[in-house]
C-alpha cells in the first residue's frame, strides 16, 4: 500500500486532457440526478474459491445519500439507508444488520464510488484516475480508479461509464486477493418522484438485529 501511494504522489491523479473531459461528462451527468431507479446485476466472483455468485434486483437512490437495494434473486434481501444510518434485511435468516454509518458495508461506505450515486461526495475528491485495460462488457470506456486513502472493502475500481452521456455502467470493486465485486446498471428510470417510505425500515419482529461496531448504542 505505501509502494502504492509513492506511486501517486509522483503520477497525475488525471493523466491527460481528453481523461479529465470524460471525468468531468460522468461527474456532470450524476449532478445532474435528484434521483433514479434502476435494474442492478451484482457478481462476486471469488479468486482463490474460482467461484461467482450472482444476484439481481432494483436500486432506488434518492440525493442526498437516501438508497435501496432490492435483491430478488436467487434470494431476497433488502439493504437501505435513510441517509443517517442503514439497514441490511435478510429474511431466511430472520436477521437484521444494523449500521449508524449512512451506507453500511458491501463497499458502500464513504469514499466509495457509490457517493457519486448517491450525491454524497464528488469522484475526485476520493479517487486518482487512469485509463483501463479493461474490455468494457456494455459498449462504454473502462476507467481505472485508485483511492487516495485506505479503504477497507476494496483496494481498487474499474468503472465502465458512456463516452457519450457519462452515465455509470458498470462498477467493478478489487479487494486486496483480487476478488471481484460488481455492479452493473439497466433499464434506468432517471430523475422520478421517489417517496420518502422507500428509504424507511421498520424492523420486523421476530427477527435478530446485529448492530455493526461502528454503531454507538442500542436500536431504537
Amino acid at each position: 500500500m505505501l509502494a502504492l501511494l509513492a506511486v501517486l504522489a509522483t503520477v497525475p491523479a488525471i493523466q491527460d486532457a481528453e481523461l479529465q473531459a470524460l471525468v468531468m461528462k460522468v461527474q456532470a451527468y450524476h449532478d445532474a440526478l435528484d434521483g433514479f431507479e434502476a435494474d442492478f446485476t451484482q457478481r462476486y466472483e471469488r479468486r482463490v474459491l474460482r467461484k461467482t455468485l450472482e444476484e439481481s434486483g432494483r436500486v432506488m437512490v434518492k440525493k442526498p445519500g437516501r438508497m435501496r437495494w432490492e435483491y430478488q434473486t436467487p434470494e431476497e434481501k433488502l439493504f437501505v439507508t435513510d441517509g443517517s444510518r442503514s439497514y441490511f434485511y435478510l429474511p431466511m435468516e430472520k436477521q437484521v444488520i444494523v449500521s449508524h454509518h449512512p451506507r453500511g458495508a458491501m463497499g458502500m461506505g464513504e469514499g466509495s464510488p457509490f457517493e457519486l450515486l448517491a450525491g454524497t461526495s464528488r469522484m475526485t475528491d476520493n479517487f486518482a484516475f487512469f485509463t483501463s485495460k479493461q474490455e468494457p462488457r456494455r459498449g462504454g470506456v473502462m476507467l481505472h480508479l485508485i483511492p487516495t486513502k485506505h479503504q477497507e472493502w476494496f483496494e481498487e475500481v474499474e468503472i465502465e461509464v458512456s463516452p457519450e452521456t457519462g452515465e455509470l455502467l458498470r462498477v467493478v470493486l478489487v479487494d486486496a486477493q483480487r476478488n471481484r465485486t460488481e455492479f452493473s446498471f439497466e433499464n434506468v428510470l432517471r430523475n422520478i418522484d421517489l417517496p420518502e417510505s422507500l428509504f424507511r425500515f421498520t424492523i420486523p419482529s421476530g427477527v435478530d438485529v446485529v448492530v455493526q461496531s461502528d454503531a454507538p448504542g442500542d436500536v431504537p
